[in-house]
């Protein structure tokens, strides 16, 4: 990163943490009067979600109005049509949990550059971690610098998996949830922050949003993990189809963990 461009990751990380941490603090103090709905599409909404969301996308184009915003609550474009920053915000991810009073929720906020992940922060506010990264500056729990624990799966490892599956479940994910412990937290940005902090060894998701992992991929990459589509190829730049919120296809994990589980995709792909 040239020195020039430094300031700008310093402002966007900074400000995506402050307010992750004031979203957040909102959807905190509004948890137990929360009114959830349901979408066409069976996904979970509450009154709060839009609150949230409202505060944010105010602040970031009073302070960066040069950028350009996508806003996951009703798949909201913001600020100008063109910029070379996009900010991309998850008011609550885990909704259906925080709708019905759980954890495993957070407030996930991520800016890409030229579409390629640049800064992101994910905040969980009933234990307090904040996670942050910005390229070329590592990623950070709190004050804690993150790297992730690249050992290979084995069957003391932890494995998200996305369910329903719309069909029939895929064989490497049959073979998997035998062969490893299975954890479903509920929030896609959450679970990708635990693959940054070593907890965390493998995810799986058949149908993320870009605004689901926007503000974990930046914390994942500069942790040292992996993330990329089922057959290894690149996510970023992001698709026109991911940007307009195309279900994401993923795999992450640290590199041998991430390297192990797409040999056994590709060999379920070559049998069949």
């Amino acid at each position: 990163m040239s020195a020039d461009e430094r300031p700008g990751c310093v402002a966007r990380e900074g400000l995506a943490a402050r307010l992750a941490v004031e979203g957040g603090r909102v959807a905190l103090e509004r948890l137990a009067s929360a009114s959830a709905t349901w979408k066409p599409d069976g996904s979970m909404v509450t009154d709060v979600d839009p609150a949230v969301q409202d505060l944010i996308l105010g602040e970031v184009g009073r302070r960066c109005p040069a950028d350009a915003i996508l806003a996951g609550e009703g798949q909201r474009h913001v600020g100008p049509a063109r910029s070379r920053y996009l900010w991309v915000v998850d008011p609550i991810d885990g909704t259906s949990n925080y709708g019905r009073g759980l954890p495993g929720f957070a407030v996930s906020i991520g800016v890409l550059r030229d579409g390629l992940p640049f800064a992101g922060a994910v905040y969980d506010p009933l234990v307090g971690w904040l996670f942050t990264a910005c390229a070329g500056r590592g990623a950070w729990l709190n004050q804690r610098p993150l790297a992730v624990a690249d050992r290979p799966l084995s069957a003391a490892s932890l494995v998200a998996i996305r369910a329903p599956f719309a069909g029939a479940v895929p064989p490497f994910v049959t073979d998997w949830m035998v062969r490893y412990r299975l954890r479903r937290y509920g929030s896609t940005a959450l679970q990708l922050c635990y693959v940054a902090m070593g907890a965390l060894d493998l995810v799986h998701d058949h149908r993320a949003s870009l605004w689901d992992i926007a503000g974990a991929v930046p914390v994942m990459l500069e942790a040292g993990a992996r993330i990329s589509a089922e057959g290894g190829e690149d996510l970023f730049p992001a698709a026109p189809h991911h940007l307009a919120g195309g279900p994401i296809p993923l795999l992450a994990g640290a590199p041998a963990a991430h390297a192990q589980a797409l040999e056994d995709i590709r060999a379920t792909l070559t049998v069949g």
